[in-house]
């Protein structure tokens, strides 16, 4: 497989997990004592690239000051941060594709 196309496979399932723990933390915005929890995006990516390793480490998402009921969610922040990922995730998704139209038109001679 071209390593291109590696890279963004390995980005796109890193949004895709990404995106579930923002999710839960939104679920749980008003869960008292709740933690919001993240990756770091680019060590997890480039541990994945370097080791192979699907398994990302959860951290607790760094925040301002927690809720007057120890939450540590803002979901402002939280839905900026899903809105990003999800930009990432289609960017990849449309490269993927421009690769792949590219790789049959190749296949195919060039002609259409």
């Amino acid at each position: 497989m071209d390593k291109s196309l590696k890279i963004l496979e390995k980005i796109m399932d890193l949004c895709a997990y990404r995106q579930k723990i923002l999710a839960s933390n939104i679920a749980n915005s008003d869960t008292p004592n709740y933690k919001a929890r993240d990756i770091d995006f680019r060590n997890e990516l480039k541990r994945i690239l370097e080791q192979g390793n699907p398994i990302y480490e959860v951290i607790e998402a760094p925040t301002t000051m927690p809720n007057r009921d120890g939450n540590t969610v803002n979901v402002e922040v939280e839905m900026t941060k899903l809105t990003e990922t999800l930009l990432l995730y289609n960017t990849a998704t449309q490269l993927i594709s421009t690769k792949i139209r590219i790789l049959k038109d190749v296949v195919r001679g060039g002609s259409r």
